[in-house]
């Protein structure tokens, strides 16, 4: 008897039919059919009726199955158990979208101060590339940004919202835009020299701006955050960017050398961040615990 052979007729008797259990189980029809008559025969015992029809529990067969579904769960448990142990062993892979990596490491310093075996590698995607690396199994979690209108991506994905914001347009103090008197409008926007970040939501402004008003200057487009800063307080640049990324960047410098303005009269920029991981991917209880102090940092800065 092994644990293959329980899983066999564990699910046979739940799809009531080889056929079909075989399809789930992924193997062929009659591989299962002798691996149950090999079954039967070590114990002595029919297991189930079959027929044309089916395949259905005998008495003795109820019996065995209930068994070897109590056994079954008994196994996942103590590989649950196993994997609880072994949790320190593993790292935790997290991708998140830019600007955020310094809160992520202040928070996972003053974590490993008390959980030192704990570990974590991150990395800034855009939140489309993180949504592909959480399907691929590349990573076991992510900190997106989901456009509120289009909250469907995350659609088969666990998705748990932490906080709302928004696109906002990017400035130094002493620039034109910053101080002067005219609203922020479409038409100013074009007269200004643009340093972007490349990402989807950035392109989708773009490309939403052009066919509504027209063609922006875009004078740089990076994923090097020091680079747009650099562009916009000695070039006088502007930039499209998250506030939230904007709040919690140390190279982004908005509170002390930059000034953040509005878009949203003009623009629906209204996302909603938070996390996301596949539904069948359990996250240990160490890293529960440590999204949640890193989750508590954002909402308090937010």
């Amino acid at each position: 008897m092994n644990i293959e052979q329980l899983m066999y007729i564990v699910e046979v008797a739940k799809e009531k039919s080889l056929g079909a259990a075989a399809k789930t189980l992924n193997i062929s029809q009659s591989a299962l059919s002798q691996a149950i008559t090999k079954l039967e025969s070590e114990l002595g015992v029919k297991i189930f009726n079959r027929s044309r029809a089916g395949a259905i529990p005998t008495k003795e067969g109820d019996f065995i199955i209930a068994k070897s579904q109590y056994a079954l769960e008994a196994i996942y448990e103590i590989k649950e158990e196993a994997k609880q142990l072994n949790e320190f062993n593993d790292v935790l892979r997290m991708n998140v979208i830019p600007g955020l990596i310094e809160p992520i490491v202040d928070s996972y310093l003053r974590f490993k101060a008390r959980t030192p075996t704990f570990k974590i590698e991150v990395s800034e995607r855009s939140s489309m590339n993180i949504i592909q690396e959480i399907h691929d199994d590349k990573i076991d979690v992510g900190f997106i940004a989901v456009k509120s209108s289009n909250m469907d991506v995350v659609n088969g994905f666990h998705f748990t919202p932490v906080t709302t914001g928004k696109l906002l347009v990017f400035a130094s103090k002493d620039s034109f835009i910053a101080n002067t008197n005219k609203a922020l409008e479409p038409s100013l926007l074009k007269e200004q020299l643009f340093v972007l970040y490349k990402d989807e939501y950035v392109q989708s402004f773009v490309s939403n701006f052009h066919r509504l008003y027209g063609p922006i200057n875009v004078f740089l487009e990076t994923t090097d955050l020091h680079v747009i800063t650099n562009t916009i307080l000695q070039h006088g640049a502007i930039t499209i960017g998250h506030d939230i990324s904007a709040t919690f960047s140390r190279s982004f410098p908005f509170e002390t050398e930059m000034t953040a303005l509005a878009i949203d009269h003009f623009f629906d920029s209204s996302f909603t961040y938070g996390w996301i991981r596949k539904y069948d991917h359990k996250l240990s209880e160490k890293t529960n615990e440590f999204i949640d102090e890193v989750r508590e940092v954002l909402l308090n800065k937010a």
